[in-house]
């Protein structure tokens, strides 16, 4: 071996290593805010880009399938900023949010042989176990909440929701994988805890997407169950939910606005007039709205909320987006948005499920579902936390690819 080439090996290596560990604790920290992933990732990219590792993985990189959908969330943004009405607000604010996707570049660079991609996956199971014992905390009085929600360390909750779901979704894999009873049982507390912390913050979307996602899990812990067996226990885990008082409540909440949506007139029932009670079908309606008008390339980036305040009577609220991935691409960026959103999920399923035996082809495929389907109630992809998220999901694919033969 050349023994000059030893010292630039070692850094190459360190460089991997360092890598590798900044990413484990950006994971382990998004339950706790937006601040500690952003800190992290940037730290991570600093690394990337100062380490020349980004120089020396980009023949490998530009050789991924993957990658070419991700270069075109990165660069329909900054076109649809050119002929967006809101190029200085809200269409640069969301341009410059692409850089997110450099995250994905990052960790992708780390080498699968030489780290787990398990150790991500359980540091990101830890982080969401260590917040949920303060979101337990809170809801017992003995924390102070934070803006009125048992979130733990961070705010919000439609992001958090999401993690939790994605967290009982990949705990109740390794549950089906593991033989040791003590290790069983182990995993199932930790999806008590995280069903409890999801049934005591208010995602109604957070519940809906447990509830469509439930029979993965249910499947794992009974591999062989019939349909109608795996249906009954998804029945008995959602009246569990309604044992939480917070569901309770929130559930009237819906029982009350579909009430209100079965009363009320054509216009403010499918969202042609605006209606509080209606919100977000007016926000639908006005996103297909604005898309049938400019089929071809949408509205521009950040252009929703001018166009609605522009088309809408005075006094309309303003509203960012259209609270829905699909129609944000949609009216943003017309049929290619929507070609590109297709393209860009479509690849993250094709590459995770004939591999979804496997801990991070699971794992992959798991958080793509949970992000398509909230993302029909919620801008998932302009969301901070969840967009690195899905970054770091896309930088996993690597280990995917190369796990394809055995278990990573």
């Amino acid at each position: 071996m050349d023994k000059t080439a030893a010292p630039h090996a070692r850094r190459q290596v360190s460089a991997a290593a360092l890598l590798f560990w900044i990413f484990a604790a950006a994971l382990a920290g998004m339950p706790a805010g937006t601040f500690p992933p952003t800190l992290f990732g940037l730290l991570a990219l600093a690394v990337w880009l100062f380490s020349l590792t980004a120089l020396r993985q980009a023949p490998f990189l530009v050789r991924q399938r993957w990658l070419w959908p991700v270069l075109a969330m990165m660069v329909l943004p900054w076109i649809g900023l050119i002929y967006s009405p809101d190029k200085s607000g809200l269409g640069l604010e969301y341009a410059r949010k692409t850089y997110y996707w450099l995250y994905a570049l990052a960790l992708a660079s780390i080498p699968p042989e030489k780290f787990r991609a398990r150790h991500l996956i359980t540091a990101f199971l830890a982080g969401l176990a260590f917040n949920a014992v303060f979101g337990a905390l809170q809801f017992a009085g003995l924390y102070p909440l934070k803006g009125n929600v048992a979130s733990g360390l961070g705010r919000g909750y439609s992001t958090l929701s999401a993690y939790l779901v994605t967290g009982m979704l990949i705990a109740s894999f390794f549950i089906r994988k593991t033989e040791s009873w003590k290790a069983k049982g182990g995993l199932l507390l930790l999806m008590a805890v995280y069903f409890f912390h999801l049934v005591i913050l208010f995602g109604r979307t957070g519940y809906l997407t447990f509830i469509v996602l439930s029979p993965l899990m249910v499947r794992n812990f009974f591999h062989r169950a019939r349909i109608w067996m795996i249906a009954v226990v998804c029945i008995l885990l959602v009246g569990a939910m309604f044992l939480s008082p917070v569901v309770r409540k929130r559930a009237a909440l819906t029982v009350q606005t579909l009430k209100y949506h079965l009363s009320a007139g054509p216009d403010e029932a499918w969202g042609r007039k605006y209606s509080s009670h209606q919100d977000r079908f007016f926000m639908w309606h006005k996103a297909a709205s604005l898309f049938c008008q400019h089929p071809l390339i949408g509205v521009g980036t950040g252009g929703f909320r001018s166009m609605v305040q522009k088309t809408s009577p005075p006094g309309t609220p303003l509203m960012v987006h259209p609270h829905n991935d699909i129609l944000y691409m949609a009216v943003s960026y017309g049929i290619p948005g929507l070609l590109v959103f297709a393209w860009f999920f479509g690849t993250l399923l094709r590459a995770a499920w004939p591999r979804r035996d496997t801990d991070v082809g699971f794992f992959v495929l798991s958080a793509t579902l949970v992000i398509l389907f909230s993302g029909l109630f919620n801008a998932q992809i302009l969301d901070a936390g969840m967009l690195f998220f899905l970054a770091c999901v896309v930088g996993m694919l690597r280990w995917v690819t190369a796990g394809s033969q055995r278990q990573v």
